[in-house]
């Protein structure tokens, strides 16, 4: 069956085309002022930006939505090939004949048995599809890697996923901006911190160091959590390796063939919807430039040599000049996957040509002409506009902090009513139905959209998360204490207590670079990622188990701090919930600066962010 596009009447909603025109700015430096103005963002965004982006579900997040499109770039360059085979014929292909040179091709088939795709497409790879036995344990072994991927996490930062717990199990809803967060942070991390601590050195004084490595017992190394998350990082590489073996090519049937073909034609409406008002705006165009260049512009997407003198990337040029504005939707998707697919052409080596370089060589244009597709069309099909699969990506940890606790703290509130019934009997009051009222989903949605509600913003102004969100609408002083606590709590949540995730993210781009610049394929974002665990784990359990207790020896200090007396407790200072704590005695106490300047200054009213003199605007409108 041919490639259908197709046009939804319903699909580009104002919501939604103003979330794609948020990415777009996000992407390329800029952020949403009001109405159709956006701004450059501020030094200080970006860097909140970087430092937040080490959290696994943006792994997740691209590597869905990356391996989606991939496949639907290899899809448009063989639909390509396909029409002009069929004009050289001067007939249509035959579904067979068309099945073959596209569906069943070795470019799309070899983009659908990629890692990512099997593991982030659920309802591709099952029994109902007609799959093979090795594709099903393909996916089998996937989904495998998945669970480890989360149990990896969960060891991972083991402190800040008990706080995460502990927190929406006592209270639902609970912002990270807002105040309730901060003050929860300090009386919950110093527990959880002693509470670990003690947990292994009771581990430690029941069983012997029987081997050294560095002069420090192998023992303090062995049982430390980083060494669980990177064993399971290492295993969760080996299932999604053994996914990759038992992969095999299979046919495409009919109703997967009409799934991808929804994809490609949501894809290149929401492109069309965009590339419209692009046209012939060169300051737009710029800014879409740039989007495609990546969040952080640390290293470009799109190489020199695929961009105009402008720096313009070739394939934006050439979507722009597919379309006509005089024509409708369907035309101009029609003219626009024409334009992708000729782009997306490379010049495969015949004969004796095709030597092992030359097909080396034809591999890698292929793979680097497809990034530029997944490029552009980021911009567009991103997490951060709509992702329909976001629940059932979740790996065990999401699924514990964000699932299980609420769900407990729910139950928990159920529970305590039965008792407050009997209490309300003798002192007549109303203690049961108020706790059924705050387990009830129709009222924890309703206090969440408060927040967010303009008519009550005289009653959420003095609010820490309503003044997080807000801060144009206070004075100087309020605006210096909200920053200043706002980067003390990103600093404790996203560098202390992300100090895995941090080093894994290293290892994880040294991963992704490496396969990148040598391999002929992209590369998988979740394999990339679980070998970052392996050696990112391995590299932390070392500096905590080793040499930090050798540099506390040789300075003379130990690397406990022990309270002796009524309060027998030793405080590591290798711990990170100990450090979390102590970082968080002076982000709450900030805090409190910042309602009390909020106070004397006052509050400015419900008014809109206006664009600072000097920095750079524009306008993007529907």
């Amino acid at each position: 069956m041919a490639l259908q596009i197709s046009s939804s009447p319903n699909l580009i909603t104002p919501a939604l085309d103003r979330s794609i025109k948020n990415n777009i700015a996000r992407k390329s430096g800029n952020k949403h002022v009001y109405g159709d103005t956006y701004k450059q963002r501020t030094m200080w965004k970006r860097i909140c930006d970087f430092v937040g982006s080490t959290r696994a579900v943006n792994v997740v997040g691209k590597a869905h939505f990356e391996s989606k499109q991939y496949c639907e770039a290899a899809i448009l360059r063989k639909d390509h090939q396909a029409n002009k085979k069929s004009q050289a014929l001067c007939r249509d292909l035959t579904d067979e004949e068309y099945d073959e040179a596209v569906w069943n091709s070795s470019g799309v088939q070899n983009r659908l048995m990629r890692e990512d795709y099997i593991r982030y497409s659920p309802n591709y790879y099952n029994k109902d599809n007609g799959h093979t036995s090795r594709n099903l344990w393909a996916r089998r072994f996937s989904q495998l890697s998945h669970v480890l991927h989360g149990l990896c996490e969960m060891n991972a930062a083991p402190t800040g996923m008990t706080y995460n717990v502990m927190r929406n199990t006592a209270a639902h809803g609970v912002d990270e901006k807002s105040t309730k967060n901060k003050l929860l942070m300090f009386g919950m991390l110093g527990f959880i911190g002693v509470a670990t601590t003690e947990l292994l050195t009771a581990i430690r004084s029941l069983s012997s160091n029987t081997a050294t490595f560095l002069g420090q017992g192998i023992l303090n190394l062995l049982i430390a959590f980083p060494v669980a998350s990177s064993a399971l990082g290492l295993l969760g590489f080996c299932a999604g390796l053994a996914s990759q073996i038992a992969v095999q090519k299979h046919r495409v049937n009919p109703k997967q063939q009409q799934e991808l073909s929804k994809d490609i034609s949501n894809n290149l409406q929401k492109l069309l919807s965009q590339l419209k008002v692009l046209k012939n705006k060169p300051e737009l165009i710029q800014i879409m430039a740039k989007a495609m260049q990546g969040k952080h512009h640390l290293l470009k997407k799109i190489k020199s040599d695929s961009l105009d003198a402008r720096g313009i990337p070739h394939i934006l040029n050439s979507a722009l000049a597919a379309i006509d504005p005089a024509e409708n939707d369907l035309e101009n998707m029609q003219a626009l996957k024409n334009a992708l697919g000729q782009y997306l052409q490379v010049d495969k080596p015949t004969g004796d040509s095709a030597t092992l370089w030359a097909r080396y060589r034809y591999a890698k244009a292929v793979t680097t002409k497809e990034s530029h597709y997944v490029a552009l069309v980021s911009t567009v099909d991103h997490m951060e506009i709509a992702n329909p699969h976001a629940k059932a990506m979740k790996d065990a940890r999401r699924q514990t902090e964000e699932i299980a606790a609420p769900a407990l703290h729910n139950v928990a509130l159920k529970a305590l009513a039965y008792p407050a019934a009997l209490l309300d009997r003798v002192a007549n009051t109303r203690i049961a139905p108020t706790l059924r009222k705050w387990a009830s989903e129709s009222y924890q949605k309703a206090q969440t959209q408060k927040m967010s509600d303009p008519g009550r913003a005289s009653k959420n102004c003095f609010k820490g998360e309503y003044m997080a969100k807000n801060i144009h609408q206070y004075g100087p002083v309020t605006r210096a204490c909200i920053k200043i606590a706002e980067g003390m709590r990103l600093f404790n949540m996203n560098v202390v207590l992300a100090s895995n995730a941090n080093l894994s993210r290293i290892f994880n781009n040294i991963a992704l670079l490496a396969h990148n610049a040598v391999g002929t394929s992209p590369a998988s974002r979740s394999m990339c990622n679980s070998l970052g665990r392996f050696f990112g784990g391995a590299v932390l359990a070392i500096i905590f188990g080793t040499f930090i207790p050798i540099a506390a020896d040789a300075t003379g200090s130990p690397s406990t701090v022990s309270t002796e007396g009524n309060f027998p407790v030793n405080f590591s200072m290798t711990n990170i919930g100990i450090l979390m704590f102590l970082l968080s005695t002076p982000t709450l106490l900030v805090q409190g600066l910042a309602h009390v300047a909020a106070r004397v200054e006052g509050w400015k009213g419900n008014i809109n962010k206006t664009v600072p003199n000097g920095v750079p605007a524009f306008q993007f409108s529907r």
